[in-house]
C-alpha cells in the first residue's frame, strides 16, 4: 500500500535511509489504528516531532479565522482548546510561511529560510515578541473550509531544517491529511446512532464512494475486516444496502 508508493520516491533521495522509511511506515500506521477521539493528540504528535529530529519546538494549531481564535493546539504534552491570541492576530502576517499558504495555496511543507533571509525575519515584531529564539520554521498545512486552517509547525533556534525534514513531511502530509478526513467524516454522522468509531469511519468514506478495498488501504485493515463492520453496521441501522445505510448518516435522516 503506502509502502509501495513510497519505495520509488526514496529512491532517489540519497540521504534517506532504510531506517527512515520504516520510521515513516510506523507512523502512518500507528496513527491510522490509534484509538481516539480526535486526529491528532499529543502521543500521535511526539511520534511525529521524533521524525523530524531537527525540531526543539512543535505545534499542531486548528486556528478559527471567524472568531480569531485558536480552536485547537497540541504538542507532545498537552492540548488547549478555545484560546485567544490578540498579538497573533495583530501580526498575523508577519507569518511569512502562514502568509505564504494563504497567498498562494500551496500548502506542501515550507521552510521559513525559502522565504526570509534571517535578518528579515528577526527583525520583525513577531519574531521578537512571539518566536524568538526559535530562528528556523518548517511548516505544511492540511486543506480544509475557509473558516478553518490546519497547521503543524515545527520550530528550531539551532539550526535550519534539512531537505531530509522537509521530505518526511511531504511524504506524511497526505497521509494525515487522509486520517484527519477520515475523523472529520465520523463526527459528522448522527450522535445517536449506536455505532463504534470504526463504524463511523467506515461509513463516512461509504458515503465518499470508497469501495470496501480503497476503505480497507485508508485505514490499513483487511477488506474482510471492512466488509464485517459494515454488516454489523447494517443490522444496527436495520438496512441491508450501502445506500440504505448512507441515507441514516446525517441529523436530519428521517
Amino acid at each position: 500500500m503506502f509502502e509501495r508508493r513510497l519505495r520509488p520516491i526514496v529512491r532517489d533521495v540519497p540521504t534517506f535511509a532504510r531506517s527512515d522509511m520504516e520510521a515513516v511506515l510506523q507512523f502512518v500506521y500507528d496513527a491510522s489504528t490509534l484509538s481516539r477521539d480526535v486526529a491528532v493528540v499529543p502521543e500521535l504528535f511526539a511520534r511525529l516531532q521524533e521524525l523530524v529530529p531537527t525540531a526543539e519546538q512543535a505545534e499542531y494549531c486548528v486556528l478559527d479565522w471567524k472568531r480569531q481564535r485558536i480552536a485547537y493546539d497540541v504538542n507532545a504534552f498537552g492540548v488547549a482548546v478555545d484560546q485567544e491570541n490578540a498579538l497573533y492576530w495583530e501580526l498575523r502576517d508577519e507569518e511569512a510561511v502562514c502568509e505564504y499558504f494563504e497567498r498562494t495555496g500551496d500548502l506542501r511543507p515550507r521552510k521559513m529560510s525559502d522565504l526570509l533571509s534571517q535578518r528579515e525575519w528577526r527583525a520583525r515584531e513577531l519574531y521578537k515578541l512571539c518566536y524568538a529564539p526559535f530562528r528556523y520554521e518548517l511548516a505544511f498545512r492540511l486543506p480544509v473550509g475557509q473558516r478553518y486552517t490546519k497547521t503543524f509547525i515545527f520550530r528550531s533556534s539551532r539550526r535550519d531544517f534539512s531537505e531530509r525534514d522537509r521530505f518526511v513531511l511531504e511524504l506524511l502530509q497526505p497521509q494525515l491529511e487522509q486520517i484527519d478526513q477520515t475523523f472529520e467524516r465520523r463526527e459528522r454522522i448522527r450522535t445517536d446512532l449506536a455505532l463504534t468509531p470504526r463504524e463511523r469511519e467506515i461509513l463516512g468514506w461509504v458515503e465518499c464512494g470508497k469501495t470496501n478495498a480503497e476503505i480497507a488501504q485508508i485505514l490499513w485493515i483487511s477488506p474482510l475486516t471492512v466488509r464485517k463492520h459494515l454488516e454489523n453496521s447494517y443490522e444496527k441501522l436495520g438496512v441491508r444496502t450501502r445506500t440504505a445505510a448512507v441515507a441514516r448518516l446525517r441529523p436530519d435522516a428521517a
